[in-house]
């Protein structure tokens, strides 16, 4: 990092329109800087898996969410979200616009009770860390990726 360049609180920033064009190893690239310099060793193999099938998937949904709805390629999406002012890792992305989504994603295919706890917790923290609108809505979500047909609620976290 050069003297005076501010770090970034996130490994990749952009629209939906941006996510949904940018190459996976651009993207990927961007998600291992931000991980050594945060943590000061490269990411381990699980890591960049649990990355790469994170990738998959949300380049899936969010191509077929706008598709339904265009408008929402304009929302801004943030991977590995740093909540300023939390001393524990954020939420693995951000959706801004009219609402704040805070999806945490799991890499299982059933329900585990420590991903619903995070994802809460993470969601309480954008919200308390974070300057801008307090009354817009936080809507929290777990992505349980290799589950299927599964939508619960969990408390005020939506399980999918």
């Amino acid at each position: 990092m050069m003297t005076g360049e501010r770090k970034k609180p996130y490994g990749w920033r952009g629209t939906i329109h941006d996510f949904l064009l940018v190459s996976r190893q651009e993207w990927r690239s961007a998600l291992d800087r931000h991980h050594a310099a945060r943590m000061g060793r490269p990411a381990d193999d699980h890591q960049g898996a649990t990355w790469e099938r994170m990738f998959d998937v949300f380049a899936k949904e969010l191509k077929q969410l706008v598709q339904v709805k265009p408008e929402l390629e304009h929302y801004t999406v943030i991977f590995e979200y740093e909540v300023p002012h939390a001393s524990v890792r954020g939420p693995d992305m951000v959706l801004l616009g009219s609402s704040v989504f805070v999806l945490e994603f799991a890499d299982c295919d059933e329900i585990i009770q420590a991903s619903v706890d995070a994802t809460w917790a993470y969601a309480c923290d954008v919200h308390k860390h974070n300057p801008g609108p307090c009354d817009a809505e936080i809507i929290q979500v777990l992505v349980c990726a290799r589950a299927k047909d599964l939508i619960r609620r969990a408390g005020d976290v939506v399980i999918l």
